[in-house]
């Protein structure tokens, strides 16, 4: 069976997997700046059938990452968003402007789901995508991390040498009114796309599914249902080169 090496290169960290059969063999996770550390790990790996890479931020780290790959004569895919894959639309009016990593975690969701759901991705950024009942892509929306949120308040504001706190609902302290700040407009942003996606489906609820980094700090939060999918982007990497390989389906552990 083919080994098929997932790289998900984002704003902030490289993830990547190594897959054979219907199983993940290893996964790592580095930080950007950190991209050359791949090198000892890549080194003593098999030759991947297939490399299939979702790149979504510096030029510099995509010629990094093509460097280190081409330790291997593998078959190789830039994923790139286009108008249909693996049974999903791409409503967007310009389908290639799509990040390639939100199209692959819609692509992994609707397997999972195959039925509306949102796709939560809570990373750098946060990502909130729409999928209706015939798996179409019907938009979505981006706002700033909790990382990014909480630079912007403290370069914008008085707010300096202030920790994040803990969430409360009534906050008592600007380290937690800032925290349980963050927590409420992400929540809430998740609220108002949920209560959207339902306005137009015939159902009483729908599933969340959320992935990324800063997922954990939302999950005790969520009062909607939800599936936790680590790594949503490589599962729906290798959905997509199971699909050009013709392999069968992955399987997923919820």
């Amino acid at each position: 069976m083919s080994y098929i090496l997932a790289i998900d290169s984002g704003n902030s960290n490289i993830k990547w997997g190594l897959y054979h059969g219907d199983q993940w063999l290893m996964q790592g996770n580095v930080f950007y700046k950190d991209v050359s550390n791949l090198e000892d790990e890549f080194i003593n790996l098999p030759t991947p059938t297939f490399i299939i890479i979702s790149h979504v931020a510096r030029s510099e780290t995509r010629n990094q990452i093509t460097k280190l790959i081409s330790l291997w004569p593998s078959r190789l895919e830039w994923l790139s968003s286009n108008n249909f894959r693996c049974n999903v639309i791409n409503g967007y009016i310009n389908p290639s402007q799509l990040g390639s990593d939100r199209w692959a975690a819609l692509i992994a969701a609707w397997r999972i789901e195959k039925q509306p759901c949102l796709v939560i991705n809570a990373g750098t950024a946060v990502t909130i995508d729409v999928l209706s009942e015939s798996g179409k892509f019907l938009g979505g929306i981006i706002l700033p991390g909790f990382n990014l949120m909480t630079k912007s308040l403290l370069s914008g504001t008085q707010l300096t040498n202030i920790e994040l706190g803990s969430y409360e609902d009534f906050p008592v302290s600007t380290e937690n009114a800032l925290q349980s700040g963050l927590i409420h407009c992400i929540l809430g942003a998740v609220d108002r796309m949920y209560n959207l996606l339902l306005s137009t489906v015939n159902l009483a609820s729908v599933n969340c599914i959320i992935s990324g980094g800063s997922a954990s700090l939302l999950i005790p939060f969520f009062k909607l249902p939800i599936k936790v999918i680590n790594n949503l982007v490589l599962e729906g990497l290798i959905i997509v080169a199971n699909d050009t390989l013709g392999n069968s389906e992955p399987s997923f552990s919820l």
